[in-house]
């Protein structure tokens, strides 16, 4: 077998995924606990802490003096793959893969913000959180394992943002952003090339990588009139090259003369081609891949003294994601081709708040979000996903003269997700993962604000 199509087909199961680098759906809008409560409608029109530093720059010049927010996002996720017709073909019979799979992940986003006004019209503003991120691990033993076990990414995200208010009725902002984002990927390799998968023969493989960047935000707040404020914003997507490493342990069926013949003497046995395919691959590797930028529309809407409507609609392009090219750096060589063909997509929200007293107001909201891939050939087992509704709710209350504090909750009704991937194995055959994921996801939030 031609060494370098053997090393593609190994390259082709362990890193078929967009999660090299990026996974499907994997933005972040927890960015306020107490946009949150409205399903994050009105983000760029209703201005009422520092998280506006984030959400809409301009917004900062209609806050009066200092503003401090902290804020922290509890999210507990979970997608139980129903495994419906998972295969291999070996030596041309198909053998049923039995098994299903679960990834039970809570994680932890922080937010903070703080305005400080420098003159009547200048304002400026400081925040860090974290725009994308994913995590799941399915384990070593589902039978995704060839795709993905174990998936992090994080990308934080540090801004200085300013806002320029020439008068009352319009304000333009700002920022500039430095990015840095972090991957690590693992998953299990079959060392017999396909002849006779099994957890108890297969070899572990472990991907890192890293990089950071500069990206740009530009918005504007207008009022027309008393009680009615419009909002947009365009935030630039990072353009990233991570530099990292593919590193593997190799199981002992994965060694020089182990494993079974591939021909008559003197063909190797599989564990040789193993051993030395995967050598081949480990090493510096690097990819690179532009993450979307967004351009999002806010309006809120002053009803009367207690009620307040407030809408978005919001783009993210995820079309800039097409293929990504992962190289190994030593040799040259294309490690992989990710054909991931992502298109645009489009959130749109819609809420309310209620000011029942002068010291507690009440939020809600409903939002429609789709995934940017719902295609079953090129869905990722990595972070599972379809388009999902949310259904929110979240309160304001004053703690003291100078502190508020709001809390909400938001759970996300996501559609199953199916998947059905067919990949060669090195000797010929072919390997199908078919099924779906019921996903589920709930998020706690809350977030504290002083002004000064």
């Amino acid at each position: 077998m031609d060494q370098k199509a053997l090393r593609a087909c190994f390259a082709l199961s362990l890193l078929s995924l967009p999660s090299v680098t990026l996974a499907s759906s994997f933005q972040l809008l927890e960015q306020s606990p107490a946009h949150m409560g409205k399903a994050f409608a009105g983000t760029a029109s209703d201005i009422t802490d520092a998280s506006t530093v984030y959400f809409n720059p301009a917004g900062m010049a209609r806050l009066d003096g200092q503003h401090l927010t902290l804020g922290g996002n509890v999210v507990l996720t979970e997608a139980d793959f129903v495994n419906d017709g998972s295969n291999y073909v070996i030596q041309g019979n198909t053998v049923p893969v039995q098994g299903s799979g679960t990834t039970d992940e809570t994680g932890f986003i922080p937010n903070a913000y703080w305005v400080v006004p420098v003159s009547e019209q200048f304002t400026l503003g400081l925040g860090a959180g974290g725009p994308f991120g994913l995590s799941s691990d399915f384990g070593t033993e589902w039978p995704g394992r060839y795709d993905a076990t174990f998936s992090e990414l994080e990308v934080t995200n540090l801004n200085l943002t300013s806002a320029w208010a020439p008068n009352d009725q319009i304000a333009f902002g700002l920022g500039i952003n430095y990015q840095m984002i972090d991957v690590t990927l693992q998953s299990q390799f079959d060392s017999t090339l396909g002849a006779s998968p099994d957890p108890a023969t297969d070899s572990s493989a472990s991907i890192e990588g890293d990089d950071d960047d500069i990206v740009f935000d530009a918005s504007v707040l207008w009022t027309p009139a008393p009680g009615t404020q419009l909002g947009l914003i365009w935030r630039q997507g990072g353009d990233f090259t991570l530099d990292g490493s593919a590193a593997f342990e190799l199981n002992a069926a994965c060694a020089p003369g182990a494993g079974s013949p591939t021909g008559a003497p003197p063909a190797p046995t599989t564990g040789t081609l193993c051993a030395g395919a995967l050598t081949g691959l480990e090493g510096p590797v690097t990819a690179g891949a532009e993450l979307p930028d967004t351009i999002t529309l806010s309006g809120s809407q002053q009803l009367n003294d207690v009620w307040t409507l407030h809408a978005d609609i919001a783009q993210t392009r995820w079309s800039s994601i097409q293929t990504i090219a992962v190289d190994n750096v030593d040799n040259g060589e294309n490690v992989a081709t990710l054909d991931l063909r992502y298109d645009d997509t489009l959130r749109l929200a819609l809420g309310a708040s209620a000011a029942l007293t002068d010291t507690f107001t009440l939020r809600f909201g409903v939002a429609q979000d789709e995934a940017p891939q719902t295609d079953p050939e090129f869905v990722s087992p990595r972070i599972p996903d379809e388009d999902r509704t949310w259904l929110a709710v979240g309160a304001n209350f004053q703690v003291f003269d100078s502190v508020t504090m709001d809390v909400s909750y938001a759970h996300l009704l996501v559609d199953d997700a199916q998947l059905e991937r067919t990949e060669p194995t090195p000797l010929g055959g072919s390997y199908t993962l078919e099924g779906s994921f019921d996903s589920s996801v709930n998020i706690l939030a809350a977030q504290i604000n002083w002004a000064f």
